[in-house]
């Protein structure tokens, strides 16, 4: 079957000979919402590795009520972004709840990057990810890299008071949980946090997210610095703090210069993006590829401060290994309907349309879920 993206009567055709379609050819804003309208009107559940939030803003203002009407599951962003993250937070509710008989008023997820060490940027951002970053700085008119709450359901109420709850976070810390000097996540800070809290907003269950529940994520940079084998791990601090500061600068400017209104900065960081970064094609040598991997800390506190501390260990760089089997393994599951089985329809997130019989189908994509301690 050969399908264009200018031509809708040949994605309808496409759509219509599956239950469920992977759109794998980003940056989405430009194409991909022709591709979410043939689904809908196929009745084919849509997955892609979007992290374009304004696009998914987009999305549910055009066609989450066709999508409900047609009970049809449009899951973006479910790739490394935001696929894990958003699982696990509704993972380590449901873990507080479970454990404690009470609703959980926080997440905090400090990722680290295991094995290889990352030493070149196009090992860890690859060419299609700079390809929607420019496509942020190029189409981008919403609020979504300044408002956490822009995916929230169009009559929240709560919107205000959410987005200053969750504000995101360009100032690097020293996290007292992981003891170790954290900044933003790469490649975006506010990509995740949007998704998360649309899926707690979807799910609306008093019981397991509180009314005052906040997330938070950060990037422990202890994982990403060379460290001395017989020296502590404090001595890496100093560098740790600097190259904290390296990372934090350049995100804050990205976000900054897409929440502006003026066009030469858009336009004078597109281009410097062009020059510096990967081109679409260009990612992670084999030799970056080979033992790579990711894992999350994870710390979750109840209404009464009790807490929970568990973990998630990935196999696989985030972007080229991990992505596509967690995708896989996402799709798979929604055609055979061992996933998918919650009653969230529409334009929805990999959290709530999957739902958390995904925790243990990820093991087949080299993602576990434990639980460390609780008190």
């Amino acid at each position: 079957v050969v399908a264009d993206v200018n031509d809708l009567e040949s994605l309808q055709k496409l759509a219509a000979q599956t239950s469920v379609l992977l759109n794998l050819a980003g940056p989405y804003a430009p194409s991909g919402e022709a591709v979410v309208q043939a689904c809908i009107g196929q009745g084919t559940h849509y997955l892609d590795l979007s992290g374009e939030t304004f696009w998914v803003q987009q999305l549910i203002a055009r066609h989450h009520r066709a999508a409900q009407a047609a009970k049809v599951r449009i899951i973006p962003c479910c790739g490394y972004e935001a696929l894990p993250f958003d699982l696990t937070a509704l993972w380590a509710a449901t873990q507080v709840r479970d454990r404690f008989g009470e609703a959980c008023s926080e997440v905090k997820l400090v990722v680290s990057f295991t094995g290889k060490r990352i030493t070149h940027i196009k090992d860890a951002v690859s060419g299609g990810t700079v390809a929607s970053m420019r496509s942020l700085l190029e189409f981008d008119s919403s609020d979504c890299v300044r408002n956490p709450a822009c995916l929230l359901p169009l009559d929240s109420p709560d919107a205000e008071s959410v987005a200053k709850r969750n504000a995101y976070r360009y100032v690097p810390q020293f996290d007292t949980d992981v003891k170790a000097v954290t900044a933003p996540t790469i490649p975006a800070p506010f990509v995740n946090p949007p998704i998360v809290l649309r899926t707690q907003a979807l799910v609306a269950d008093t019981s397991l997210f509180s009314a005052d529940f906040r997330y938070l994520e950060s990037l422990n940079m202890s994982s990403l610095v060379p460290r001395v084998s017989f020296l502590p791990p404090s001595s890496t601090l100093p560098l740790q703090w600097a190259a904290a500061a390296s990372l934090s600068v350049p995100l804050a400017g990205l976000s900054a210069t897409v929440a502006g209104t003026l066009k030469f900065q858009r336009q004078g960081l597109r281009k410097l993006v062009e020059w510096f970064a990967p081109h679409s094609g260009e990612g992670p040598s084999e030799e970056a590829l080979a033992g790579s991997g990711y894992s999350f800390d994870v710390f979750a506190s109840s209404v009464a401060g009790k807490r929970l501390r568990g973990r998630v260990d990935a196999k696989g760089h985030p972007g080229y290994r991990s992505t596509p089997e967690m995708l896989v393994t996402a799709a798979l599951g929604l055609a055979r309907g061992t996933l998918g089985r919650t009653p969230h329809v529409g334009i929805v997130t990999p959290a709530s349309g999957l739902g958390l019989d995904a925790v243990p189908a990820l093991r087949e994509a080299g993602v576990t879920f434990s639980v460390l301690s609780w008190s």
